[in-house]
């Protein structure tokens, strides 16, 4: 019952997403998958950790990472965290060839429709994404599922033009960013670099300065500066940018605070510096995304 999804030699420009089903959800530890689908699913914890297991091969996925889950291969999901994990889900296809209802996406193991899975991109002899892809991902992937769960959600005239348009987006952007992570760094630095990333990651409130950066790594900030990047992808000084604005996001979803408040708490002491911050990463105010929130 394993199975591996049906390829498709292909190339870029030949890519012609369609979106199936789009939602922010809560899953408690009671709730387990056990399945197929006949399309691919993006998952992404915001909060809390999810166990996957993907044709015997077991994953934890915290917060902060994005799951593929590939066509036609079985997978169990199983909650870690109580009382809930907090989630954005897509599921998609990457040519527009769904067979079955919308409705119908979990293969129904006493009817497989083996002609009906969808087919995974083959460019250059490699698949676009490893089965069980599993990353930390960028601040624009996240802006963009959560748009595309907006449309989904209020289908609005044309929203499947839009839905194919972020999802293009957001498929060149993972493109980008598996190449930039996937760079080689020497081994002597790789170890104290995500010694820093995590203490960026859990001290984000801090004012970090570039020389006590370079220090993790024990070489000249500017070196460090270049070597962080080979290795995440960003600056470390983006990097923690990254980190604080996905809190701010967290802090005007779940909480009442002022945006002020919020602005402090996540590091900023100049709110006019973090509101123009907030709208370079996310293409709204603060305002507006907290009420944008209310609507996925």
């Amino acid at each position: 019952m394993t199975g591996i999804s049906p390829i498709r030699h292909t190339t870029y420009r030949d890519l012609a997403p369609s979106v199936h089903w789009a939602q922010l959800h809560q899953r408690t530890p009671q709730f387990k998958w056990a399945r197929r689908i006949y399309d691919f699913q993006f998952l992404y914890v915001i909060q809390g950790e999810l166990q996957a297991t993907l044709s015997g091969k077991s994953m934890l996925v915290p917060a902060g990472r994005l799951l593929l889950i590939p066509a036609n291969v079985y997978h169990t999901i199983e909650v870690l965290t109580a009382p809930h994990v907090h989630l954005l889900g897509i599921h998609f296809d990457f040519f527009s060839d769904l067979r079955v209802k919308q409705g119908d996406l979990v293969v129904d193991e006493s009817h497989p429709l083996m002609d009906c899975f969808c087919a995974m991109p083959y460019i250059d002899g490699s698949p676009l994404f490893p089965s069980g892809y599993s990353i930390s991902l960028p601040p624009a992937v996240v802006s963009l599922m959560e748009a595309t769960i907006h449309e989904m959600t209020e289908q609005k005239q044309g929203f499947e033009m839009v839905s194919k348009g972020l999802m293009l987006q957001m498929l060149t952007l993972l493109i980008r960013h598996q190449a930039e992570t996937n760079r080689t760094l020497h081994p002597k630095y790789q170890e104290s670099l995500l010694h820093l990333a995590h203490e960026l990651k859990t001290s984000y409130r801090k004012k970090w300065t570039n020389v006590e950066m370079a220090a993790f790594i024990n070489v000249h900030e500017d070196y460090m500066s270049k070597l962080f990047k080979d290795m995440l992808g960003m600056s470390p000084n983006k990097y923690l940018q990254s980190v604080r604005h996905q809190q701010a996001k967290r802090l005007l979803r779940e909480t009442d605070d002022k945006i002020e408040r919020i602005s402090l708490e996540v590091g900023y002491d100049d709110f006019h510096y973090f509101s123009r911050i907030f709208k370079k990463w996310e293409g709204m105010s603060a305002q507006q995304y907290r009420k944008f929130s209310q609507f996925i």
